[in-house]
């Protein structure tokens, strides 16, 4: 093992070549973490989902009883539902009350509890209904905003809002998305606010998830943790606006369609694409897809 091998961000016992791989990549493009300028978001932690967290016949009655509460009702994914190309949204709702440390509400100025109920229950009698029920419950949560039926503080909450690329905490394989349906996510997946939805060919790639495997740990049963420690370090390489529309013509259609039987075919085209962009050599590919 040569002593430039052995980095101070931790040692990885590889063969060399492997490790000469890894190295080339590295060098190929900026870290991830600098092309998003660190925007990896962590999803919605509620504290208490039973309350925040609904199903499509509460929303509905919330809504009958009152026109506004759609205003603060939104789409809802959980890590599990995010798949690769597509997300399989359960049809859940979160009602996304952020913190008054982050958004204006009437209430917000209210230095009662009392008082800011009073407001709220004007406001939105639907939802001041609703919650109420776990009152006692919501109280004692950590996470909550100013008032107890506020989340948590969240700089980051219009972001949810935004197009997106979302992925789980944990899975066995690249499992990324985009999401253009205002979904909020909860903290069991991430999100990266972009417009660039070309970014989903090399993250759902064979390359850059062999990439993973080796600068990540696995965990009990074969899964990964989609860290951003580790995310961060994922190179982007110099690519060019033909070559990003490449790849973003070949996302788009399997976007439209993830469980078309083309899919595969059109994976490899990806695959080709990213090693190019990459500069791998025929030997590199073959370490790279288990035959070298």
């Amino acid at each position: 093992m040569p002593v430039t091998a052995l980095k101070p961000e931790g040692w990885n016992l590889e063969q060399p070549v492997v490790l000469a791989l890894m190295e080339k990549l590295r060098e190929a493009g900026t870290p991830l973490g600098e092309y998003v300028q660190g925007r990896f978001y962590r999803g919605i932690l509620t504290g208490f989902n039973e309350a925040f967290v609904i199903d499509e016949d509460t929303r509905k009655k919330l809504i009958a009883e009152d026109p506004k509460s759609t205003e603060l009702i939104k789409p809802w994914l959980r890590g599990r539902d995010v798949k690769k190309w597509k997300a399989e949204w359960a049809r859940l709702y979160l009602i996304n009350i952020p913190s008054s440390a982050n958004r204006q509400w009437p209430w917000s100025n209210e230095k009662t509890e009392k008082k800011a109920r009073v407001i709220l229950e004007r406001t939105y009698p639907a939802l001041h209904s609703h919650l109420s029920q776990w009152e006692n419950k919501l109280i004692k949560r950590d996470d909550q905003g100013k008032f107890w039926w506020e989340l948590r503080s969240c700089a980051y909450n219009s972001d949810f809002e935004r197009p997106k690329i979302i992925y789980p905490d944990i899975a066995k394989g690249p499992e990324f998305t985009w999401d253009e349906s205002k979904a909020f996510l909860g903290n069991t997946a991430y999100i990266i606010p972009t417009e660039e939805i070309w970014l989903l060919g090399p993250l759902n790639s064979q390359l850059i998830w062999w990439l993973y495997l080796h600068i990540s740990s696995t965990i009990q049963g074969g899964f990964v943790r989609f860290i951003a420690q580790y995310m961060e370090q994922l190179p982007i390489p110099v690519t060019t606006d033909r070559q990003k529309a490449l790849i973003s013509q070949l996302v788009q259609t399997i976007l439209a369609n993830p469980d078309s039987p083309d899919v595969p075919r059109l994976e490899a085209e990806i695959n080709q694409l990213v090693y190019k962009l990459y500069g791998l050599t025929p030997e590199e590919i073959a370490i790279v897809e288990g035959k070298g």
